[in-house]
Order: structure tokens, then sequence, then C-alpha cells
């Protein structure tokens, strides 16, 4: 497939420190930004296998690779950049823009996408720049339910943080349940949960309890939709705020959201770059219903 990813991007070491995106060190954003773009490489036509009769690389998975165009959409000022390691920078084209703020930005990517429909990409991807692909058949997935349940329906993925050692809790899945005023601001008659065929099986689907992932992936007829629409760059920012109504207000109120069950969740996820909300959860009590006596998640 030929994809489109726009990665809303901003670093402000002067910002005030309320999001990761605001704080004076450059290191996290850093990380975060190379492992996302080497994620998105990874998923490139770049893999293979050695031949051990002459240590010669052969292919494999072409039927599987994607061309994917990576955009990071910018103010032109106030990103981390010069912080990255040499290689990273041949990996994106940066498209500077003048959002309102910089909550704004994500505005934007959504006017750098609908910009390129005539370039008829299968995929039009909007990410957060602290989000990592690591399931190979992501884009597959996302094309699968497109065609099994038509363009009305968009299913997104359940953001999920790691711990990186051995601990009570391993993986947490962080978009919980919203507040119910907050819900209905975004999805006011819930629909009823449905089952998709896919390769692994039938996976049922539900109207997600928080439907921001920070990410859609949208066919080239689903973004021409939404683009020729009433809501389409109309300013609303009433969710949350600009940041993630950009990410999600928009979508919400043209297609009809999904995202797989509890049950099916590690079928469909993207990982957020560090911990920010796993190392504020307590660990699970014991059978003894003591908390086990384990390192800070710090």
């Amino acid at each position: 497939m030929r994809i489109l990813v726009a990665i809303v991007h901003h670093w402000n070491p002067s910002g005030g420190g309320r999001h990761a995106s605001l704080r004076p060190d450059f290191r996290p954003r850093r990380e975060g930004l190379q492992q996302q773009l080497l994620s998105l490489r990874r998923l490139c036509p770049l893999q293979g296998t050695i031949d051990f009769s002459s240590l010669h690389f052969q292919p494999v998975n072409e039927a599987l690779g994607h061309i994917i165009d990576i955009r990071l959409i910018t103010d032109g000022e106030n990103t981390v950049f010069k912080h990255l390691d040499d290689p990273y920078h041949r990996l994106f084209k940066e498209v500077p823009t003048k959002p309102e703020t910089s909550f704004h930005l994500g505005f934007e990517a959504q006017k750098f996408l609908a910009s390129n429909l005539d370039k008829n990409y299968d995929l039009y991807c909007y990410l957060e720049d602290d989000l990592i692909i690591n399931d190979p058949m992501l884009f597959h997935k996302m094309i699968w339910f497109n065609k099994e349940l038509g363009d009305e329906k968009l299913v997104l993925p359940h953001r999920v943080e790691f711990l990186n050692c051995p601990h009570s809790i391993q993986k947490l899945y962080i978009d919980g349940p919203l507040y119910s005023e907050h819900l209905k601001t975004l999805i006011p008659n819930p629909p009823q949960p449905l089952l998709a065929g896919t390769p692994a099986g039938r996976i049922m689907y539900e109207s997600p309890f928080n439907p921001h992932s920070g990410c859609f992936f949208l066919t080239h007829s689903q973004l021409q939709y939404w683009q020729k629409g009433s809501s389409w760059q109309d300013g609303d920012v009433s969710y949350i705020s600009p940041l993630e109504s950009a990410a999600t207000l928009g979508i919400a109120k043209n297609f009809t959201i999904y995202k797989p069950t509890r049950p099916y969740a590690a079928w469909m996820e993207i990982q957020h770059w560090g911990g920010s909300f796993i190392s504020q959860i307590q660990p699970p009590p014991t059978e003894n219903n003591q908390v086990e006596n384990t390192e800070s998640l710090q």
C-alpha cells in the first residue's frame, strides 16, 4: 500500500511543562520521535533474510511491506529536529505551518492530508508524535475492517504503555473510560457492538468508552467524504482541548467509531511512548489482598 503519514510534532522547552512537549529536557521527545520514525521504517520493504551460502540479503515480506511517505507537521520553529541522530533526518520531510496555537497543529495536519487527495494514497494517517506502531499488520487490519464494514465505520487502535522490566503491571491500556459528559459530546448515540471478519477469525468491536487514540487512519474515500462535509475545519475545539479535538472530534462527527472490545484489545493497539500513565497506577493486590512489595513504578 501507499500510505501518507502526517505526524503532529512540537517541542518548546520554555512552554511551562504541562505536557512533555513543553518541558526543557529534549531527550524524551527525541527518543519518542526516533522510535516512532523507526517503527514506520520497519513497515517498508526493507526486510530480508540471510542466505548463508553467499551471505547475501534475500528480500522477505514483499507482499506485506508499504511505501510510506512521512511528513512532520510543525510551526516551523519549535521542534526537536536539531537533537535527532543524523540517520533520522532522512526519514521524513518537514511541513512548516502557521497554526493558531501549538495545540492547533493537528488541524494543520488534517489540511495537509486533504491537500494530497489527488495523490490517491491507500491510507491517510494522522499520528501524534509519541505513538509507535509495533504491529506489522496494523495497516492491513485497517483495510480489512474497511472492506468488511464500509466507509461509514472507522476503527481505532487502543493506546498501550509497557514497562521494560519485570513488574506486577507489565502492560497498560491507557485510554480508560471518559467522564460521561465528555463521551456524550463525541458519541451521543452509541451503536451496538459488532463482529467483523479478519484473517484471525471474527473480532468483536464496540463503541469505545474512550474514543481518543491520538491517531486515525482513513481511506481515500473516507478522507474525501470528511473534507467535503460541513464539519470540515469548522473550528470546533470543544472536546477537552484543541489537541484532543483535532485527533478525535472531527472523525467522531463523520464516522461511527469502534475499537476492539477488551477481550480482543491486543488485536489492534499502538504504543504510547514512555510511561506517563503506567507510572501512576498502583500495583494490583495479591491473592491475600496485600499489595506486592515491588519497586516503585517510577
